[in-house]
């Protein structure tokens, strides 16, 4: 179980806030995401887009000692505290919609929380796809449950729930769909309030 001292490192508001529920959603999230990851089988490289602050990443790295984490995220700020908190994960500042120029080859590539803030989500899963990873993890919120939790906790209300920076909603079948034109879906799962996929490139 991810300690609340974990929690605590990070800037970002969603991990300091301190609410016991969101806390528990969260670490059953993640719990969720790093069985998706062992799922994946042997795995020596992992590249998270949109690595932020390195909550996933960090947490992953920690578990997974061996294996050589990198992360792409459009903030040099939030980059800048990730390589504060977790100096072995290589980082670079870039966009979901080009990926080129990596320094892989990538096992695995997690996105997580990010197709749901892109205008065009299908160009990021190309990025993803030209890759080639062996398996990649999306998520995404799972809608209407995301704005509906946002409501009962007084957040976004005159926006109904959905998050200002939000442009996409997804529920399990339109997940499913968009991420089947380029890949190989081998297993979705929600856990409130997100949905995860384990994929293969197609």
């Amino acid at each position: 179980m991810i300690p609340d001292a974990y929690f605590d490192r990070f800037e970002t508001p969603k991990y300091r806030r301190r609410s016991r529920v969101r806390r528990a959603l969260i670490r059953r999230f993640v719990r969720r995401l790093h069985e998706f990851v062992l799922d994946a089988g042997p795995v020596s490289s992992v590249l998270e887009i949109g690595v932020g602050e390195g909550f996933l990443s960090g947490y992953l790295s920690e578990k997974l000692p061996t294996v050589r984490f990198s992360g792409v995220d459009a903030s040099a700020e939030a980059l800048a505290r990730l390589q504060r908190l977790f100096p072995r994960i290589e980082t670079r500042v870039g966009d979901a919609y080009d990926l080129s120029g990596l320094g892989g080859p990538f096992d695995l590539v997690l996105c997580a929380e990010v197709l749901e803030h892109l205008h065009q989500p299908a160009r990021a899963l190309d990025a993803i796809a030209s890759l080639r990873p062996r398996r990649a993890v999306l998520t995404v919120p799972h809608e209407p449950f995301f704005r509906l939790s946002n409501l009962a906790s007084g957040a976004n209300v005159t926006r109904l729930g959905n998050d200002p920076e939000h442009v996409q909603q997804f529920g399990p079948r339109s997940f499913r769909k968009l991420l089947s034109s380029r890949f190989e879906v081998l297993a979705l799962t929600t856990s409130y309030p997100w949905i995860l996929a384990l994929t293969a490139p197609r």
